[in-house]
């Protein structure tokens, strides 16, 4: 029915509000049924999606589009580029190719001096061929006592052990760094090696070092504990058919990981214990916020993403301009050894003064409104990098570490015991510390097979 003014002016407040409560009621609908409409034509939204580009979604979730074909580069260095080539190696076999016979006359040239105008290298492997090595045991009586004495076996012959550290250490390599399930490690040795080794043996070869794996991620772990700058992060996990999390605490020198049913602060207690770092760096999930340190530096690669989809949505200059501003302060901390300090705390100060400035203006978008709460409410955590040497703007460290994991449960879909997502969590805190470190993971297992102290060839 359709009212005009005159008409409203007359009645009362309360034949007000039903009218607009009615009429509230019937354009909900309308959209509901403008949406269902869209939704049976598939017709997208007036809104952009929200994707990995423009959101906090993980990037795994997203729709990869198809790249087109690129064109063929020519071969060679660019101009004005140095060319590179392989570096070649020691030669362990030379193979000499002299001329025989001369190919216009038929002169034999076999003692003729020559000299060497070219060489080429390949590079092989030899045959893989395993190696049984078999122990035998004796026993002698004495002649002056007649007691019998028996040898003992030398170490790596223990009783119920069927592999030897080499062959074990590859199995933890090539299950827990090179996500493989067991089966196809099982394959690898079966095809490439031609050792037939059934899948239980292989369960048992991760299983005989687990307390000793165990032993070097708490090393780890201590490590983390006495660092000043502690970032953090967390993942799903799938262990036994449950849902769990899957936890890392990492430094720019050590990763450590952990398995966990929760994902509550009472993780962080757990790992951190009665440790206080100085600077906390994580996103803003609120476990994190329960965090131990002084401080706390919010991940400016999450808000950026969330400010790009205010870009994206609403064509929003408030979102554009605190991004901006995010990717100035990024910036310049990377410049922070190669200007004067003066200068330096004048871009802090002109920093903080316009992020301020953007704080105190209101968005007319409901999305940047709601960044602006947060970032009113976490206003002192947004740039502690700025003040702080070591502490980073993002916590990418924490989702680097966690790479890992995700494509190991995308591949295995997940543990099927506690047992073995805890040792997986151990083997992979390992395996992180030695990359950061730039040392040989297969290095690190033998000083920990070896009965030597945890992580005795990594620096502390």
């Amino acid at each position: 029915m359709k009212q005009t003014r005159e008409k409203l002016r007359e009645l009362d407040k309360e034949a007000l509000i039903d009218s607009v409560l009615l009429f509230q009621g019937r354009v909900s609908e309308l959209e509901r049924q403008v949406r269902e409409l869209k939704k049976l034509l598939g017709l997208s939204s007036d809104l952009p999606a929200k994707t990995p580009q423009n959101s906090s979604i993980p990037a795994g979730q997203s729709r990869k589009a198809e790249k087109p074909p690129k064109p063929r580069r020519k071969r060679g260095a660019k101009m004005g580029h140095k060319g590179k080539n392989r570096r070649r190696s020691e030669a362990d076999e030379i193979i000499e190719c002299r001329v025989a016979v001369c190919s216009d006359c038929g002169e034999d040239l076999s003692a003729v001096s020559q000299r060497r105008v070219g060489s080429r290298q390949v590079i092989d492997i030899p045959p893989i061929q395993p190696v049984v090595r078999e122990a035998w045991r004796y026993e002698a009586t004495c002649p002056c006592c007649g007691k019998v004495q028996s040898a003992t076996y030398p170490a790596g012959f223990e009783k119920g052990r069927m592999f030897g550290d080499r062959l074990e250490k590859v199995v933890i390599y090539l299950h827990h760094a090179h996500p493989l399930s067991y089966q196809r490690v099982q394959h690898i040795f079966r095809d490439l090696f031609g050792l037939p080794v059934s899948q239980g043996g292989l369960v048992n070869v991760v299983k005989r070092h687990q307390k000793t794996l165990t032993k070097a991620a708490e090393s780890i772990r201590q490590q983390v504990k006495r660092a000043p700058v502690v970032g953090s992060d967390e993942t799903g996990a799938r262990i036994a058919g449950k849902n769990c999390w899957q936890w890392v605490f990492q430094t720019p020198e050590w990763v450590y990981l952990r398995m966990h049913r929760r994902r509550g602060a009472e993780v962080i207690k757990a790992v951190m214990e009665d440790s206080h770092p100085l600077v906390w760096v994580s996103d803003l999930a609120s476990a994190q916020l329960c965090h131990p340190a002084d401080q706390l530096q919010i991940c400016l690669s999450h808000q950026v993403r969330n400010l790009q989809y205010c870009v994206d949505a609403y064509r929003c200059a408030w979102a554009y301009r605190m991004q901006q501003l995010f990717y100035r302060a990024m910036r310049l901390v990377k410049w922070r050894d190669r200007i004067a300090a003066t200068h330096y705390q004048q871009q802090v100060a002109d920093i903080e003064q316009k992020l301020d400035e953007l704080l105190n203006q209101y968005p007319n978008n409901p999305e940047s409104q709601g960044l602006r709460r947060r970032y009113l409410k976490h206003r002192q955590n947004i740039l502690v990098f700025l003040y702080h040497r070591g502490v980073p703007p993002t916590n990418n460290a924490s989702e680097q570490a966690l790479r890992n994991s995700v494509i190991y449960r995308k591949v295995t879909g997940g543990f099927r015991t506690d047992w073995g997502a805890n040792m997986y969590a151990d083997i992979l805190s390992i395996l992180e510390t030695a990359r950061r470190q730039r040392r040989n993971f297969f290095d690190i297992l033998t000083a920990i097979f070896s009965d030597q102290p945890a992580f005795a060839t990594i620096s502390e």
